[in-house]
């Protein structure tokens, strides 16, 4: 079939998969959103096709690329793109809702990151479900049913056939002691999960975010994001409450 100069077709088996994963990410990479959607031996062919296809939904406005310095291309959702999806998604689209607050640089190194790190706990096998930040939102702008902030993720973890969920938050730049205390009082305030995990890129800000975040009285841990996604099961991370180290196998057994 032949169409106009100038318009394309969406494939609701190929273009709606990327544009979908992409505006729940927010931002990632070439190669993040590949292997999301390829999570099977990588093939060249499969490679050269789905860079046409991401080229394709860049020209004609779906999505948005740019190239940043240590990430390569970073794709986030296109105005067209957003008008499209307004239609075939269950959730509110809102393609700047990452970005109401945040430096947008910063916020894209941040989702980058933290999809890298979905993508780890997928590859080790202990991921059942995994709800992304503009799902998160939009539940809590649109919804009766709401968290008591925007986490970046909640995740419902696997240990064989136990599940845990868990709201997750990854802290790549510090914020201030006072907004750390009032996100201890929402955390304590929360009905809707039980269990938190922060994880930073660095042992300082670990640290720091253990002395942050000792007012609160939930089971809360705090890791280091590497030495997590690396071993998940091996990992130790740190109970804020207690400073006393927990494994992962204790989401499950409700010893936290």
């Amino acid at each position: 079939m032949r169409y106009l100069k100038g318009t394309v077709s969406i494939s609701d088996k190929d273009d709606l998969p990327i544009l979908r994963t992409v505006h729940r990410a927010g931002h990632l990479t070439n190669r993040q959103l590949f292997e999301y959607l390829h999570p099977s031996p990588w093939l060249a062919s499969r490679w050269d096709s789905f860079r046409w296809r991401v080229r394709r939904l860049a020209e004609h406005g779906l999505i948005e690329r740019q190239h940043m310095i240590g990430l390569g291309d970073v794709l986030c959702l296109g105005e067209n793109g957003e008008i499209l999806l307004q239609g075939k998604e269950p959730i509110i689209v809102e393609r700047n809702s990452r970005s109401r607050t945040a430096n947008g640089r910063s916020q894209q190194w941040h989702d980058c990151d933290l999809f890298g790190i979905q993508l780890a706990l997928r590859r080790a096998g202990v991921v059942q479900f995994w709800e992304h930040e503009t799902e998160v939102r939009a539940k809590n702008d649109f919804s009766t049913l709401r968290y008591v902030k925007d986490y970046d993720a909640v995740v419902t973890f696997r240990d064989g056939t136990d599940e845990a969920t868990v709201a997750l938050e990854y802290e790549r730049t510090a914020k201030s002691s006072r907004e750390y205390g009032r996100i201890c009082d929402e955390m304590n305030r929360e009905k809707c999960v039980g269990m938190f995990l922060y994880l930073t890129p660095n042992l300082q800000l670990h640290n720091f975010l253990l002395h942050a975040l000792r007012k609160t009285y939930r089971p809360l841990c705090i890791g280091i994001a590497s030495e997590f996604c690396g071993d998940p099961q091996g990992a130790v991370l740190i109970d804020a409450r207690t400073g006393t180290g927990r494994r992962f196998k204790q989401f499950f057994d409700g010893s936290l």
